[in-house]
């Protein structure tokens, strides 16, 4: 059966994605929490989950296993991969809360080997940990790569200064190098040091182009996955003008090239606490893929990749239920709004499937976009909200989180919409996973919980716009 954004069997999440590919195959290796302590146990275990199309996964179930609450790495956090020679080598996080109160670092980075991908064994004589200038117990999520300039591997690390005025800045990214993989030369001159975070997780860094790019996520500024590019590998650094891929709903991406030369970008949509609308977003969710897009000056976007948005072929009939102030409609077009609210009204959608519009705005007033399982005349439902004249998309929704917020902040995604240009909107529904794409360069995820149906439709509040091209499209089996 066909899939679309991965999420582990019964009360279990994905969190961090290791991606790696070969064969033709992506090979996705995630930490599982199980949320069930009481019959699984604590701790964490690199899981892999393989697929060649992004659609249609194989999840081979605990392959690197966690340890004991006596051994290091009771939970595996995050790492990376690489081969070497004939071997697969894996550098991962052991995590252990209980050593901290025991004295102990709490973080190790440790070593795994395979020949096979499902079958690994620990290295037990390799152990690297913080120096005494760093903080002991954050050290981790490495991530090593081959430095074509030093001709030696590399490894980037997640860690924390010692000594320093503020908690919150405290986080750096390190580098160590090697010849063997075996013996680590960790550098004390930070790779990156931008005194902005707590720490720098899951640091990735590639080069596309002329540029590099090191990618990493921070819970300090925005709880999101970030971004900085430099025309060489030892920087400087830069921060474009919009440095984020996503929002608060996806966290903790890594990328890979497939052989098709596309980088893809996995992350995850997080769940919330109990899975409620108005809860605290909580660690782990759904795998989400998105495609990496350099632009000409370099910057960086995602678009849908295009097994996802190929995946829904069948179509599924729009009906017209109900409309609300001034609507006008020829065919497939839909010229809505003035002054007030305008909207018009749409039968259910399915529960799993694929949105497209196209839009053009008549001015930067007011707000408008899609409407999603409206139910109950309104007391209910979801919003897909652009606003023009504050340059964003948002998620909104009935009743909100609290009143006094126009949109889930967390959801704000930078948007430049020109007067009279013809726009996208794409939008994937899985259950309660929402994935939107504007533009081919503007992805917004987010979450659905308690309402779980409703009419959809197509809405603007104190400004007009035309919307044409409407199609709903449910996954092909």
């Amino acid at each position: 059966m066909k899939e679309v954004y991965y999420r582990s069997p019964e009360k279990s999440v994905c969190a961090d994605v290791i991606p790696f590919f070969e064969n033709g195959e992506f090979k996705l290796f995630y930490l599982r929490d199980y949320r069930d302590w009481e019959n699984c146990g604590e701790g964490c275990p690199w899981c892999l989950l393989t697929t060649k199309d992004l659609v249609n996964y194989v999840d081979h179930g605990p392959v690197l296993l966690r340890g004991t609450k006596e051994e290091q790495d009771l939970y595996v956090f995050t790492g990376s991969i690489i081969k070497h020679n004939d071997e697969y080598v894996i550098f991962y996080t052991g995590h252990n809360p209980h050593l901290r109160r025991q004295g102990l670092p709490e973080q190790k980075i440790l070593k795994a080997t395979s020949k096979d991908l499902l079958h690994w064994e620990k290295d037990k004589s390799f152990v690297f940990e913080a120096p005494s200038y760093l903080e002991m117990h954050d050290f981790r999520d490495p991530f090593v790569y081959f430095d074509e300039e030093r001709k030696e591997y590399g490894m980037l690390i997640a860690a924390r200064l010692k000594n320093q005025n503020h908690t919150t800045s405290k986080g750096v990214t390190l580098v160590a190098y090697s010849k063997d993989l075996v013996k680590w030369d960790l550098q004390k001159e930070p790779f990156y040091y931008p005194h902005a975070y707590f720490t720098h997780e899951c640091p990735d860094l590639f080069k596309m182009g002329d540029w590099y790019y090191l990618i990493f996520s921070e819970f300090t500024d925005k709880i999101a996955t970030t971004y900085r590019m430099s025309k060489s590998i030892n920087g400087p650094w830069i921060s474009p003008m919009v440095n984020t891929f996503d929002g608060h709903a996806f966290y903790a991406a890594k990328s890979y090239l497939d052989d098709k030369g596309r980088r893809i970008l996995f992350g995850w949509n997080p769940i919330k606490n109990f899975e409620k609308d108005h809860d605290f977003w909580q660690w782990g969710g759904n795998i989400i893929p998105h495609e990496i897009i350099q632009k000409e000056n370099g910057e960086l976007v995602v678009r849908c990749p295009e097994e996802i948005r190929n995946a829904f072929t069948k179509d599924y009939e729009i009906k017209e239920t109900h409309r609300l102030g001034k609507v006008e409609v020829k065919e497939n077009k839909f010229v809505i709004g003035e002054e007030g609210l305008s909207q018009i009204e749409f039968n259910e959608l399915p529960q799993m499937c694929k949105l497209e519009v196209k839009f053009k705005i008549n001015d930067y007033k007011g707000d408008f976009g899609v409407l999603l399982r409206y139910f109950n005349n309104g007391d209910n439902f979801y919003k897909i909200k652009i606003e023009p004249r504050f340059n964003r998309v948002a998620m909104d929704m009935w009743p909100r989180r609290d009143g006094n917020l126009p949109m889930e902040a967390d959801t704000e995604r930078y948007l430049n919409l020109k007067v009279g240009e013809e726009n996208t909107l794409l939008a994937i529904i899985k259950g309660s996973v929402l994935e939107v794409y504007i533009n081919d360069e503007v992805a917004m995820s987010s979450r659905m919980f308690d309402t779980k149906e409703g009419k959809f439709g197509l809405y603007a509040l104190n400004t007009g716009v035309e919307f044409k091209d409407l199609k709903v499209k449910e996954l092909h089996e």
